[in-house]
């Protein structure tokens, strides 16, 4: 069983519940299987890989200096790896000045493909390949074709339905007669999820780079259309996931 915990602000205060009926709510749409969450740009990509290096500055070695010159340790050791990735690409290695210049004015070197970037940035995040793939339940392999070809990640493999346990904050609306919606904002939610085909692929990669947008979103289809129906009374309601508090998926 892979679990993640998500932080997140409080959720903001919404008007009373008590408030005059609203207008419905506009219908939602699933989230393409392409999606691959919001462009984070070269900064961002370089900024990930130097917090990764700066935690892999481990040992008595490095204890003994301080923050800034272990992160500028880390700031070295990301430029020249960035710039070695570039190469490895682009056939071309830039200087490690020219990665700092551009992640310092956020453009990226020539011929970087972005997206791929991005996915990197990712596996940067999760702490290297190995720890990347275990948190999506897949291989290695698999997980360097991602990052190569992009696509989205395949559930665990033989499963064919994927089950997710989650514990959630947001806001259910209630249809009322005439077409009034009843608001019912901030309401915590723990409950579960059967995704299965191109909805379970779309989740374990948000999962996976921690696109708790893509999340939030899927998160809402699916409990308005999995759970909110077998509370009875009044068919109609719908919720809006703000923050996630606990994930857990398993086949």
């Amino acid at each position: 069983m892979r679990k993640i915990r998500l932080g997140g602000s409080a959720p903001s205060s919404g008007p009373n519940p008590a408030a005059p009926a609203e207008s419905a709510p506009p219908q939602r749409t699933a989230a393409p299987a392409t999606r691959q969450g919001p462009a984070r740009g070269f900064a961002a990509a370089f900024r990930d890989l130097v917090d990764r290096k700066l935690r892999e500055l481990t040992g008595q070695r490095w204890a003994g200096l301080s923050e800034a010159q272990r992160r500028a340790e880390a700031a070295r050791r990301g430029a020249r790896d960035m710039a070695r990735r570039i190469e490895r690409e682009t056939g071309r290695r830039p200087a490690e000045s020219t990665i700092r210049r551009h992640a310092a004015r956020g453009t990226a070197p020539k011929g970087v493909d972005q997206a791929r970037a991005d996915r990197q940035a990712a596996i940067d995040r999760a702490g290297g390949l190995k720890p990347f793939a275990a948190r999506a339940g897949i291989s290695q392999r698999a997980a360097g074709r991602w990052r190569d070809a992009g696509g989205t990640l395949a559930p665990p493999a033989g499963a064919t339905v994927i089950v997710v346990e989650f514990t959630v904050i947001g806001d259910l609306f209630h249809a009322g007669k005439r077409g009034q919606i009843t608001p019912d904002y901030d309401r915590q939610l723990t409950g579960q999820l059967h995704l299965s085909g191109e909805d379970a692929e779309v989740f374990v990669t948000a999962y996976a780079i921690e696109d708790t947008e893509t999340q939030r979103d899927l998160l809402s289809d699916q409990i308005t259309v999995q759970v909110l129906p077998d509370w009875g009374g009044r068919p109609g309601r719908t919720m809006t996931v703000k923050v996630i508090e606990d994930i857990r998926i398993h086949d």
